[in-house]
């Protein structure tokens, strides 16, 4: 807190109490009694009065500037990817009479809820000058009306961001290399040399700009003429003088125009850009995201989990009753201050359990009932011990995991399913899921044909999952000489190569501890959820760590269950509305290959439905399982169910 909003009150004490103690004061007298007891062989005459007080109009301010509608600007925050809105009062010391761009103090949006929770933000038809001054019609009544009394929160980070914007050392002009590479000799240059150079090139930096590496051609038309060619149609040398000026390589039409040799490495910004610039205006499809040094394994641990739906483990807070989190640090990190703290701490307040795996005594982990320190980046053995003491004592949602597909679940009540019941090819190499038409089951041109494989409950015999309305779980047989498994055969028998005991030593959490958070967690029905972030997943083994996390999610049958975890995408195009952002004038069309790695690239089909048609079929979604290490604190189980959802709008759905 600081000095300049405490009073005498606050820091303990009354005008009758006498003077109060804060803790510069603390610090001051402990000081002095230091320098006493250093010189005590002598005569100390050291007047300690002013170590106990304090001028009054130190904690008293009453010096405040007027200031009208012009001198704020509403905006967000980009101190972290929160992005709460926010209100900038701009300084007015321009001499001007106008405001100028320097930032004099920075608040919440009393008006957005991100900044105002618990509670919800001020009506927005409120009077301004009211909201401003505390003074909304009704705000009494808290328990009714429920908006926030104090205006909008903002975090300290936040309001470091008057700090991020006139730091010294803030790069705000572009700087161009002047000494060899590495050397750290750079110079500031105009933004207008900057675009000339980037675009015509620079003889100093041995660069030939974009116009000389640029080249585009619509896919339609080079892929027409190349079938040309492949008949018999089109003369080779033809397409060549053609194309030689616009694709990469003629001989290889497929990876793409020139344009696609221009690389992004997208930043802060990087949507708009990827879209406008890279897309649509270079027509380069290689926009590189930069989760690779970021969340990149937590991100697709998750995607593979839930059928490309889910990208993070969130829990509906409000209605949960048992929260398991799991490396991450909501009450402090990231989103935490502003709205997930307060939403936290008042669903404890209301009786929601929280315990905290995370090898360090966070923030969070103080605040919790049971703190479980796991070894780091040994999160997947834990997970495992969880899930193998689950099994042992039956506390898995059996009737849940039994639906193979959206309309076994819909009969059955649940907004989602698993594919625990799908059959694994176990004899290829890559353990691929069996399809209808792989199995025989029908021809390779039925509507059926690409679906999964179930073990129908009620005949005994395989069938396509969409025709299935109960599955059989445990399933190890022989198809017409096709060796199958289940999802949850191969799952249980991953689980089930150690005892809780030996995971416990992987982990570095006790046997006990491994058995009370299972039993916990296990306790509430589809009220329990899990929230994980990076801490599991920041490791070598990170996306097999996230799986196995994700699973112990499934086995309770969770997903977007009033309580249980939810899919945190619902929201409103940020670049569409008024003007429509995202639509360049006769802009181009990305195509071809994608950068990979140094050296390796990968070739996008033709097809531009390629991405939707593979997710409604499943093919390329989580149940395409990986072999990962044998290794209990290193990979999650060979195939690991995964969940879908019926409603794949974005929106939350929460089911009572």
């Amino acid at each position: 807190m600081s000095t300049d909003d405490t009073t005498d009150a606050d820091a303990g004490g009354t005008e009758d109490e006498g003077p109060s103690l804060t803790r510069r004061d603390l610090v001051k007298a402990v000081g002095a009694v230091g320098a006493i007891g250093a010189a005590s062989a002598a005569t100390v005459n050291v007047d300690t009065d002013d170590l106990w007080t304090d001028d009054t109009e130190h904690y008293v301010g009453d010096d405040y500037g007027e200031y009208g509608a012009s001198d704020v600007i509403h905006t967000t925050c980009g101190q972290c990817n929160t992005f709460c809105p926010i209100k900038v009062r701009l300084a007015d010391d321009s001499g001007t009479g106008e405001y100028s761009s320097l930032v004099r103090k920075l608040a919440g949006n009393p008006y957005s809820f991100l900044n105002t929770q618990p509670f919800s933000q001020v009506p927005y038809d409120s009077d301004p000058e009211d909201v401003a001054t505390g003074d909304v019609a009704g705000s009494g009544a808290v328990d009714a009306d429920r908006w926030s009394l104090s205006g909008g929160r903002i975090c300290l980070k936040g309001q470091a961001g008057i700090q991020t914007a006139f730091d010294s050392y803030r790069v705000r002009k572009p700087m161009k290399r002047v000494g060899p590479r590495g050397s750290g000799e750079w110079k500031t240059i105009s933004w207008e040399q900057a675009i000339e150079e980037i675009v015509e090139g620079d003889d100093d930096l041995g660069h030939p700009g974009l116009r000389a590496l640029w080249g585009y051609a619509p896919e339609d038309e080079v892929m027409d003429d190349w079938e040309a060619v492949q008949s018999g149609e089109l003369e080779k040398s033809a397409f060549d003088e053609k194309y030689e000026d616009v694709l990469i390589d003629t001989d290889h039409p497929d990876m793409g125009p020139k344009a696609n040799q221009i690389v992004d490495v997208g930043g802060f910004r990087r949507n708009f850009i990827r879209t406008r610039l890279w897309h649509q205006g270079l027509g380069s499809i290689n926009s590189v995201h930069h989760a690779g040094t970021c969340g990149f394994s937590s991100v697709m641990g998750n995607v593979r989990s839930h059928a490309a739906q889910k990208k993070r483990q969130y829990p509906d807070v409000e209605n949960c009753e048992y929260l398991l989190v799991w490396g991450t640090n909501p009450m402090v990190a990231n989103k935490g201050p502003t709205w997930l703290a307060p939403k936290l701490t008042s669903a404890i307040e209301d009786g929601m359990r929280m315990d905290v795996v995370d090898p360090r005594l966070s923030k969070t982990a103080e605040k919790a009932d049971t703190w479980v320190p796991v070894e780091p980046g040994a999160d997947g053995a834990l997970a495992l011990g969880m899930a193998r003491w689950i099994l042992e004592h039956d506390r898995h949602d059996v009737e849940y995991l039994r639906n193979p597909a959206e309309s076994a679940a819909e009969s059955d009540g649940e907004p989602t399913w698993s594919d625990a019941t799908h059959l694994v090819l176990v004899d290829e190499e890559a353990g691929p899921k069996a399809r209808a038409a792989d199995l025989g089951l029908v021809p390779a041109d039925h509507e059926l044909a690409d679906d999964f494989v179930a073990v129908d409950a009620s005949t005994g015999e395989p069938r396509p999952a969409s025709e299935v309305e109960t599955g059989v779980l445990d399933v190890s047989l022989t198809v017409d000489g096709t060796a199958v498994e289940s999802v949850w055969s191969l799952y249980r028998d991953r689980v089930f190569e150690h005892t809780v005991e030996e995971y416990a030593e992987m982990s570095g959490v006790s046997a006990d501890r491994i058995a009370e958070v299972a039993d916990e967690f296990t306790s509430h029905g589809k009220r329990a959820a899990i929230m994980a972030y990076r801490g599991p997943a920041k490791h070598t083994n990170g996306f097999y760590n996230t799986r196995a996390i994700a699973t112990l999610q499934h086995l309770i049958g969770n997903y977007d269950w009033k309580g249980g975890q939810i899919t945190p995408y619902a929201g409103y195009s940020t670049m569409s509305g008024r003007y429509e952002l995202e639509q360049v004038p006769d802009g181009h069309s990305p195509w071809g290959s994608r950068c990979c790695a140094a050296g390796s690239t990968t070739r996008t089909p033709r097809c531009s439905n390629a991405t939707a048609a593979t997710r409604r079929s499943g093919r390329g979604s989580p149940s395409r399982h990986l072999r990962p290490p044998r290794n209990c604190t290193a990979a999650p189980p060979t195939s690991t169910p995964t969940a879908s959802r019926r409603c794949s709008s974005g929106r939350t759905r929460t089911t009572t």
